[in-house]
């Protein structure tokens, strides 16, 4: 059986974003901003690099977008109300883009973002094994970058709150339906029956863990379902 003891989830993305907005208090919003960052820079530096931009220049545009987010209040406009964070957050992007691009430079990092931390080479490594040979545009490489970090953020956040840690990564292939059986009983001592228990409890809790991070992304509860199956849809492209 898999067991789990008291969790509370993390900040949510939609709390990270109050924390931004005009009269925050200026070490919180900087502690935000950097979570935010840590939450959200992937799918963002595979936006840019998909658009064209070499791997040096990805790297300062997202750092610079991060930058301009707080600079611009653009974290005022955002409200859970008008939709979901994802569209917001790429909308953003989409007018950072233009505008730098208009202007003929990429905003260089620096300030007091660099507290933020992008590692370039992790950046274009992950770029290259999980983006670069896919054929899709610039915007459906952002949602399914988004759409994998929200299943990764699931599975950490699952994997947090198991009493046992080791167990756990025996029976996370069930997730997907990759896991061996027989190996697994062999190593926890399980028999078939307790193995399907478990395994039954664990997808269910999946299933709740992952329902709860997308409800921090989106307006209402009744909007979950929609994100599900369209983030869903991304990973199947």
């Amino acid at each position: 059986m898999t067991e789990t003891s008291p969790h509370s989830f993390h900040t949510t993305r939609w709390s990270l974003v109050s924390r931004l907005r005009p009269g925050s208090d200026a070490s919180g919003a900087r502690a935000a901003l950097g979570e935010l960052c840590q939450r959200c820079w992937f799918p963002i530096y595979a936006y840019v690099r998909r658009s064209g931009q070499m791997a040096q220049d990805a790297e300062d545009l997202t750092q610079g977008f991060f930058h301009h987010l707080l600079t611009h209040d653009l974290m005022a406009q955002a409200r859970r109300e008008k939709g979901r964070f994802r569209s917001f957050l790429l909308g953003c992007l989409k007018n950072y883009m233009c505008n730098e691009w208009q202007k003929g430079r990429a905003q260089r990092r620096g300030g007091h973002l660099t507290a933020v931390h992008l590692d370039g080479l992790e950046a274009e490594e992950r770029y290259r094994v999980e983006v670069a040979a896919l054929s899709t545009d610039e915007e459906t490489t952002f949602d399914q970058q988004w759409a994998q970090g929200v299943l990764d953020q699931a599975v950490r956040l699952l994997r947090e709150e198991q009493v046992s840690p080791g167990r756990f990564e025996l029976l996370q292939p069930a997730l997907t339906g990759t896991e061996d059986r027989e190996a697994i009983m062999q190593a926890t001592g399980m028999n078939e029956a307790a193995l399907k228990v478990a395994i039954h409890r664990l997808r269910r809790r999946y299933r709740e863990v992952l329902r709860q991070v997308v409800a921090e992304t989106v307006e209402s509860e009744a909007d979950v379902d929609a994100e599900l199956d369209y983030l869903a849809a991304c990973l199947r492209r």
